[in-house]
Formats: structure tokens, sequence, C-alpha cells
């Protein structure tokens, strides 16, 4: 009767390790896939953001291009110092566009981040009206969640052509 007591305990505790390491394998599984799933339309929201920012510059509109920034955002160009604030980027914006811009493109190559804030690298470029790029580089921008719309709250970039 020991014998068989010990026998069924044995198996009954291996029920239990089988079964709780079951679930135990399920669950990160189910949340890595919601997680995945997030961030897949969070990506989305920030490529859909890119794409309307190439419309608004190559359109010239410096008041759309600035409402893509936070309130307090810091565009940092370079060779310059960085620019504070919507209405200071916007300016900037304004007057690149009276001095006359080449077409703009942009590609979203990586992103990181969760639904508070988004890091997304970049590559960008310049081209003339025959199609000849005259300029591209990398960007990263962070943005940050304002009023429940994706900001860039930082934005830096540089060219990878060589200084002239």
């Amino acid at each position: 009767m020991k014998k068989s007591n010990v026998i069924k305990s044995i198996f009954a505790v291996c029920i239990l390790l089988v079964t709780s390491c079951k679930k135990q394998n399920l669950l990160p599984t189910t949340d890595a896939e919601t997680t995945k799933n997030e961030f897949a339309n969070l990506k989305e929201e920030i490529e859909l953001e890119s794409e309307n920012f190439v419309i608004a510059f190559n359109k010239g509109d410096s008041i759309r291009i600035s409402n893509f920034y936070a309130k307090d955002a810091k565009m940092m160009l370079p060779n310059e110092k960085a620019v504070t604030s919507r209405e200071k980027i916007r300016s900037v914006f304004h007057h690149w566009f009276q001095a006359g811009t080449p077409t703009f493109t942009m590609k979203t190559i990586d992103v990181w981040g969760n639904d508070e804030m988004m890091i997304a690298e970049k590559e960008f470029s310049f081209s003339d009206e025959k199609g000849t790029i005259i300029d591209s580089g990398k960007s990263l921008e962070y943005y940050i969640k304002e009023d429940g719309d994706w900001k860039i709250f930082r934005d830096c970039y540089n060219s990878d052509f060589p200084e002239k």
C-alpha cells in the first residue's frame, strides 16, 4: 500500500509540474504577441506621421510642418545651434521654403519605444528638378504624445555628404 501511494503521489506531482510549466510557457508568448501587435500599430502611426511630414515639406507648408513638432520641441541642425520651440522651428522652415527647397524624401529605417515615446531612425534625401540627389543623410526623431497625437520632441539630423 505504501508503494502505490508513493507512485500515485509522484504521478500527481509530475502532472502538476507539466501543467504548470505549460501555462508558464504560454503566458509570455501571448503577452509578447500582444506587445508585438501593439508595437506594430505604434510603428505604423509614426510612419504615417513621416509620410504626412514629407507631403507638407514638399508643399512648402511651414505652418503644417511646425505642427508635427511638440510645443517645446528642439531641432538640432548640423553646424548650427539648436532651435527650440514650435514657433522658432516654423520660422526655420519658412525661411528654407522662401529660399526654395528641392524635393524631399524620407524613409523610416527602424523604430523603438512604447505608447508614450517612440524613437525613429530615418534616412532622407533631397533631389533637384532633374531627380539628381543633391544631399542625403540620416536622422533620429524622438516622438512624444501631446494632446493625443504623436509629436516630434527632438529632431537631430546630418548629411552624409562631405562638408564644403
